[in-house]
C-alpha cells in the first residue's frame, strides 16, 4: 500500500521518520547525559515524560517539513517532477536541521550550565557578543562540536537523498483520482492532528511536561527548540532590579518584614498563627467564576440571582472591599496560589515557561490530602503546570473524571463539579485541601437540559438592566451557579467533614455593570468581587470593610486553621493585622486603592478618586489632596514593581523557620 502513495507522501513519511529517529535519539543523549539529575524520578514518571517528549518531537519534525508538504504539491515546487526542486529542498531540509542541531547543542551547554532547557532568556546570554563569544569558547569545545554539526548534518543530508531517490519515484499501480484525493485528505488530517497532540480541546502545550514537582523530569519531557519559541514571547523580562531595590524598605514595611535586606531582596517570613483551634481543619476553597460584587444580593443586588450565596456569608464573615488585582480567570488563580499579583503582562502567568516555578502556602499543609477540581481541562489557560509542577501529590480532576457530559466548552456543569468534590472529599480519611473552581457562570452560560430543582427564570429586559445584567443568560448563569452552590453545601451540612472544614469562597473577577455607577466609570467593577469565610464555630458571623486582596485568601486560611508558613509572597493574614498595618489592593497595572482612594498612575495624568464616598465617588481629587496622592503612588510603584520581580523569584522553598532571620519569625 505504501508504494502506491503519491511519491510526495511516501518522502515525507520517509523523511518524518528520520526527523523523528535524530530528535529521539538526541533525546536520549540527553538522558544519557544528565541522568544524575533523574536519579530520584520514578520509573512510571520517566516513562511519561519520554512519551510526552516523543509528541514534541513528532510535532517538531512535522512543522519542519510543513513547507514541503503545502508547496510540494504545486507543479513547480514538487521534488518528484523537478529535479531543481528536488536540490532545493533537500539544501533546505540540511540547513533547517544544521539550525535545529545547532540549538540542541547549545541547549546542551545551557542545560549543564543552568539546569534549565533552551528558552528565549538565551538571548540576554549572548549580549554584548564579544563577551559571550570569548565565554563560549573558554567554556565548551566550539571546535570539536562545529565539526560534530558538520559530520551529523552531512549525514543527514545523505539520509534525506537516500529517502528521496527511494521513495520520489513512480507508484506501483497509482490509486485512481478520487480515492487518491481521500487518502491525500486523510494524510492532511492526520498530520494536522500530529502537529495538535492530542484529541482534546486544547492541544498538547509545554505545561504537559510539568505533570511532576521534578525540574529534572520537566526537561526530559521538553523539546528545547519548541520551548525556545513557546518562551519567545516572554523573551523581555519585565521587572527592574534597581526600582525593586529603591521600594524595598517601603515593601518590607508592608510585609511586616524586621530584618530587611535590600541587597538579597528577600521577602521571606516565618508565620506562626497566634492561635491554633483543637481540632485539626480542612480547607475547601471555591473559585466562583465572573461573580461581580454588584450582581449578589449582599452587596444590595434586587435580582435575588444569589439566595444560597447570600445566606451563607450571613452566617460567615462577609469583605465587603475585596478586590482582585488582575483579571481574567488565569491570572486570578495565579494570585490565590501564589500571592503574586499576575502583571504578567500581555498573557497571563500561567502561560509564561518561565515562571511556571513558584512557592504556595498550599504546601504548607503537610500531612493533607490535596485536591484540584475543575469541570473542563486543566490545559486551559496552561494551568496544569502551575498546579501539578508545585503542589506534589495533586489529585487533579477534570474532563473524563465525570460521569456527566460536558455542558459547554468550559466542562460539566457546575452542578456535578461540586457534587463529585463532595463524593470525593466523603470519603477522605485524611485532612485536606480542595481547590474547586467553577466555570458555568460564564459565556455562554451553559445550563444541562435536565436540571432538577432549578427552574430557569424569565424577567424584564429592562429589569435585569436596572441591576447590572447584560441579559437573562446572564442572569440564570449566575443563578444556577448559586443553586450549584446551594445544593453542594445541603450535602456538605450533614456529612463528617463539615465541622472541620473551612471554606473560602471569593469571585475570580467581576463584570462591566450596565448601569454607569462611580465605580463602573472607574472600572472598579470588574475588581470587586465577594469573599466570604464560612465556618460554623470557628467563624463568627460579621462583615469586614477595611480594604482587602486576593493574594491574601491563603495566608488568611491558614492564619485561621493554625498551619505556620512561610510566606514569600505579597499576601497577608487578614484577621491577624495590628493597629498600624496598613489595608489595600493592588488594582491592573497603574492604580492601588487604600480604604478611602483609589489612586490611578495614568501615563502623564496621576488622579486620585475618593472611591467609598457617597457623593463624588469618581472625582479626580489629586490636587486637593497631594500628599495622599504621592503616597499611593510610592505604595502603586513597590507593590508594582515588587510583583513583577517575584513573578521570576519566587521559587518553591520548603516551609521552614529557618529559611529566615530569627527576627521574621512571627
Amino acid at each position: 500500500m505504501f508504494n502506491r502513495l503519491p511519491a510526495l507522501a511516501r518522502f515525507l513519511f520517509a523523511l518524518i521518520a528520520i526527523n523523528l529517529l535524530v530528535f529521539e535519539a538526541l533525546r536520549g543523549a540527553f538522558w544519557v547525559a544528565f541522568r544524575e539529575t533523574l536519579a530520584g524520578a520514578s520509573g512510571e514518571d520517566l516513562l511519561k515524560a519520554w512519551y510526552l517528549g516523543t509528541k514534541f518531537d513528532l510535532r517538531l519534525a512535522l512543522l519542519v517539513l510543513l513547507p514541503l508538504a503545502l508547496l510540494g504539491w504545486i507543479p513547480r515546487f514538487d521534488p518528484a517532477r523537478r529535479r531543481t526542486a528536488r536540490i532545493v529542498w533537500l539544501l533546505y531540509l540540511a540547513l533547517a536541521q544544521c539550525v535545529l542541531l545547532l540549538l540542541y547543542f547549545v541547549d546542551f551547554g545551557h542545560y549543564a550550565w543552568l539546569r534549565v532547557r533552551l528558552n528565549a532568556s538565551l538571548v540576554d546570554h549572548l549580549t554584548p557578543v564579544r563577551v559571550a563569544a570569548q565565554v563560549a569558547w573558554e567554556t565548551y569545545p566550539v571546535v570539536w562540536g562545529l565539526l560534530a554539526l558538520l559530520v551529523l548534518t552531512s549525514a543527514y543530508l545523505w539520509g534525506a537523498r537516500f529517502a528521496a531517490g527511494r521513495t520520489l519515484t513512480p507508484g506501483a499501480a497509482p490509486l485512481a483520482k478520487w480515492p487518491r484525493r481521500a487518502l491525500i485528505a486523510t494524510l492532511i488530517v492526520l498530520y494536522a492532528a500530529g502537529i495538535y497532540g492530542k484529541w482534546s480541546r486544547y492541544p498538547l502545550r509545554w505545561s504537559e511536561a510539568y505533570f511532576s514537582s521534578s525540574e529534572a523530569v520537566a526537561a526530559l519531557a521538553l523539546n528545547p527548540v519548541l520551548f525556545l519559541t513557546d518562551t519567545a514571547e516572554n523573551r523581555n523580562l519585565p521587572y527592574d532590579t534597581d526600582k525593586v531595590r529603591e521600594h524595598y524598605a517601603t515593601t518590607a514595611a508592608l510585609l511586616g518584614i524586621t530584618s530587611p535586606d535590600p541587597q538579597k531582596l528577600d521577602f521571606a517570613r516565618w508565620v506562626v498563627p497566634p492561635r491554633r483551634p483543637a481540632a485539626r481543619y480542612n480547607l475547601v476553597v471555591i473559585h466562583l467564576e465572573s461573580l461581580a460584587a454588584f450582581k449578589a444580593g449582599i452587596f444590595g443586588n434586587r435580582m435575588n440571582a444569589t439566595p444560597a450565596l447570600d445566606a451563607i456569608a450571613g452566617a460567615g464573615l462577609l469583605f465587603t472591599n475585596f478586590f482582585v488585582p488582575e483579571v481574567p480567570t488565569p491570572r486570578s488563580v495565579f494570585e490565590m496560589l501564589t500571592g503574586i499579583p499576575d502583571v504578567n503582562g500581555s498573557t497571563t502567568a500561567s502561560r509564561n515557561p518561565l515562571v511556571v516555578n513558584q512557592h504556595t502556602l498550599v504546601n504548607a499543609l503537610e500531612g493533607y490530602e490535596k485536591y484540584y477540581f475543575l469541570g473542563g481541562s486543566a490545559t486551559w489557560g496552561n494551568i496544569r503546570g502551575l498546579f501539578t509542577h508545585n503542589i506534589p501529590g495533586l489529585h487533579v480532576f477534570e474532563e473524563g473524571d465525570y460521569d456527566a457530559p460536558q455542558v459547554d466548552g468550559w466542562g460539566v456543569s457546575d452542578v456535578v463539579l461540586l457534587d463529585k468534590a463532595h463524593k470525593t472529599l466523603l470519603g477522605e480519611k485524611k485532612p485536606f485541601f480542595a481547590f474547586i473552581q467553577t466555570a458555568g457562570n460564564h459565556r455562554p452560560y451553559g445550563i444541562p437540559d435536565e436540571h432538577p430543582g432549578f427552574e430557569l427564570a424569565q424577567a424584564d429586559a429592562a429589569k435585569l438592566e436596572e441591576n447590572g445584567f447584560d441579559s437573562l443568560a446572564a442572569f440564570n448563569g449566575l443563578r444556577y451557579l448559586d443553586f450549584a452552590l446551594g445544593s453542594y453545601f445541603a450535602k456538605a451540612k450533614e456529612s463528617p467533614y463539615f465541622k472541620n472544614t473551612v471554606f473560602v469562597m471569593y469571585g475570580d473577577h467581576g463584570n462591566p455593570s450596565t448601569q454607569q455607577t462611580p465605580w463602573q466609570e472607574l472600572l472598579l467593577t470588574g475588581y470587586h468581587v465577594p469573599c466570604v469565610i464560612y465556618a460554623p464555630g470557628l467563624v463568627k458571623p460579621g462583615r469586614i470593610d477595611f480594604t482587602a486582596s486576593l493574594p491574601d485568601i491563603l495566608p488568611t486560611s491558614l492564619g485561621l486553621i493554625g498551619i505556620p508558613y512561610l510566606n514569600t509572597a505579597l499576601g497577608r493574614d487578614l484577621l491577624n493585622f495590628g493597629p498600624g498595618d496598613r489595608h489595600f489592593s493592588l488594582i491592573g497595572t497603574n492604580g492601588v486603592l487604600d480604604d478611602e482612594f483609589y489612586f490611578r498612575a495614568d501615563p502623564g495624568n496621576p488622579r486620585l478618586f475618593p472611591y467609598r464616598s457617597q457623593t463624588g465617588a469618581a472625582a479626580d481629587v489629586h490636587e486637593h489632596y497631594p500628599e495622599k496622592a504621592a503616597e499611593l503612588q510610592r505604595l502603586q510603584e513597590a507593590l508594582y514593581e515588587t510583583a513583577k520581580y517575584l513573578l521570576y523569584h519566587n521559587p518553591p522553598r520548603a516551609h521552614s523557620a529557618a529559611a529566615v532571620p530569627k527576627e521574621d519569625r512571627k
